[in-house]
């Protein structure tokens, strides 16, 4: 009965039941959506904070020489990353070292499973377990090594040296330091040196540079401040520059991957989030400083965990130049199954060379959409639809599926609204229909190009 229960809440959260049986406690831990928090009062906070981690959207906990916590998604025991989600991830990885490149995928901790020692004791209210939270995070670094990804223990990398005069995330921002930036990059270079594609590549030297102290804008900060009296840490760092030893800045630019449509001498490109997004903290910079080679980034801060990879790998500029290395920065909170599959799908057949059936397509009255014809494709098989606007920047599209009775059912994609669009999309066609799709109509949110394509990808 206990296995049955802890199987049922490990489907609910997502994850495997390996996970859920590291717990003995699982279900009566309290949920991060759960509004149960002790009430705050202020005489027991240094910054004369109240109702700071009350019943509202920001819920926080101070701990020790001004830390604070947000209480979602620190306080979480556990993170989702189900067998499937590996599964998946493995998949993305072979598909696109068929192709010359190697994954490199960086769960990056919260600052609770990175910076433990300055718990408060009220976090353990929310019934967070600092051990436990490590295991769970490590385990799923442990299940993604074990299916032959390249994963980064961030958590261990940043623990076992955040013993500096810095702190590795910021005290009143979940997000890294520049020092916390500086030990994740060496830890991805450790793993890129363990791969059999980085002996291969020729070497430069690169220099970081402190460049002075710097305080960043913080959301974050601002909205704790208003439950504290007292003037809260400012969210500050050193901030750092790299340079190879005779050449330009590394990893310099949100856009860098973009520039030349090329990675020119670059090796390794960097997409992620907000933790590499900013400049200050140089993460791009101290890959290329530990591992000798030269990064170029991408980052869409907010964008989730594909934002900025969806943009890289549908661009021309992957198709052109690929990396020797794709390091994928990923908070661990952000669980690449919220969507489904299709995002992770969608990802699988942009990396590889799988898109090689073409689609016959005709026009319709509406310029932003196109009709294709499906009924000459297996419907048992598994296969992807590619779809190029020729040039367009669309940011959306839908996929109206019709049946040979008349039936129509829709799939959408979304980007972002900051990350740049290539007008380049990828639809899985399973599940639709036993007997499958006899066409698709897909609609853009803009006009297509004179070369508008449709493809078919299999597996």
């Amino acid at each position: 009965m206990t296995y049955l229960r802890k199987t049922m809440a490990a489907a609910v959260l997502g994850i495997s039941v390996a996970q859920a049986a590291i717990s003995q406690n699982l279900l009566t831990d309290l949920n991060p959506g759960d509004s149960v928090a002790p009430q705050d009062v202020s005489s027991q906070t240094s910054y004369g904070c109240s109702n700071l981690s009350g019943f509202h959207a920001n819920a926080a906990v101070e701990g020790m020489a001004g830390v604070f916590y947000p209480v979602e998604p620190d306080l979480r025991n556990f993170h989702p990353f189900s067998d499937e989600t590996v599964d998946l991830l493995a998949e993305l990885s072979a598909a696109l070292q068929s192709m010359g490149t190697t994954l490199v995928y960086v769960p990056v901790p919260t600052k609770a499973l990175a910076m433990p020692d300055f718990l408060p004791r009220k976090a353990m209210d929310f019934g967070f377990d600092p051990d436990l939270a490590a295991t769970v995070y490590d385990d799923a670094v442990r299940r993604m090594r074990r299916a032959g990804i390249v994963a980064v223990n961030a958590r261990k990398a940043i623990v076992m040296g955040g013993t500096g005069a810095e702190l590795p995330y910021f005290k009143t921002d979940p997000k890294l330091t520049a020092y916390g930036s500086q030990l994740m990059a060496k830890a991805i270079a450790a793993e890129m040196q363990g791969t059999e594609t980085f002996n291969v590549l020729p070497k430069g030297n690169f220099n970081s540079t402190p460049t002075g102290r710097v305080t960043i804008d913080s959301d974050v900060r601002r909205i704790l401040q208003r439950f504290c009296m007292i003037d809260l840490p400012e969210a500050e760092t050193q901030a750092y520059t790299s340079t190879r030893v005779a050449g330009a800045i590394v990893g310099a630019g949100e856009s860098s991957l973009f520039g030349g449509g090329t990675l020119q001498n670059g090796r390794v490109a960097l997409v992620g989030t907000e933790f590499s997004a900013e400049e200050a903290v140089n993460l791009g910079g101290f890959i290329s400083q530990y591992a000798g080679l030269e990064v170029s980034q991408y980052a869409v801060p907010d964008g989730g965990p594909f934002a900025a990879i969806s943009t890289y790998l549908t661009s021309r500029a992957f198709q052109q130049s690929r990396p020797a290395f794709l390091v994928w920065e990923n908070p661990i909170q952000n669980n690449l199954a919220k969507w489904g599959d299709q995002p992770m799908r969608e990802l699988i057949a942009a990396a590889g060379n799988a898109c090689r059936v073409p689609v016959p397509v005709l026009p319709t009255t509406d310029p932003n959409r196109v009709r294709a014809d499906l009924s000459t494709l297996d419907p048992g098989a598994n296969f992807t639809l590619s779809v190029d606007a020729s040039g367009g920047e669309a940011s959306m599209a839908k996929f109206h599926f019709a049946s040979g009775t008349g039936l129509v059912r829709t799939r959408s994609i979304y980007r972002n609204a900051d990350q740049v669009a290539t007008g380049r999309f990828f639809m899985p066609v399973t599940g639709i229909w036993a007997e499958g799709a006899q066409s698709v109509e897909i609609e853009l949110d803009r006009a297509f190009g004179g070369q508008a394509t449709v493809t078919a990808c299999y597996f």
